[in-house]
């Protein structure tokens, strides 16, 4: 997967919300057209779309709200509708990961994405 160039357009300064928009909606794709497991760190080049959307100043307000909520209610609806399909398994996890990603990298994003990993793990029986 290559996805340097969406990294770095995002940071661009000249990009427009609408281009930032589409940067999400590509992440969004990805995940959503996942058929195996994500192999040498795709999440992580994944999170740093998310991460550089996020910093850039002409980012919408409530784009990436909107995006981890959005994104978040449709990994669970597949993985809920197909609990046995391995390739709906893939995409609600690495989904884990990639929020995983941010917490970690963007303190900021923490009171957001709280809540949304501590719901993966409760649902995957982790946590009562």
């Amino acid at each position: 997967m290559a996805l340097p160039m969406a990294v770095i357009s995002a940071a661009h300064p000249k990009i427009t919300t609408a281009q930032l928009q589409q940067a999400l909606d590509v992440v969004a794709n990805v995940l959503a057209q996942q058929k195996k497991p994500f192999l040498d760190d795709e999440e992580e080049r994944l999170a740093m779309i998310v991460l550089r959307v996020s910093q850039n100043p002409n980012h919408a307000t409530g784009s990436i709200s909107r995006f981890f909520n959005e994104t978040d209610i449709i990994r669970w609806t597949d993985y809920t509708e197909h609990p046995h399909n391995n390739e709906a398994y893939y995409r609600v996890s690495s989904w884990k990961r990639l929020m995983m990603t941010l917490y970690f990298m963007a303190p900021s994003m923490q009171p957001t994405l709280l809540p949304l990993v501590t719901k993966y793990f409760q649902k995957m029986g982790y946590l009562d």
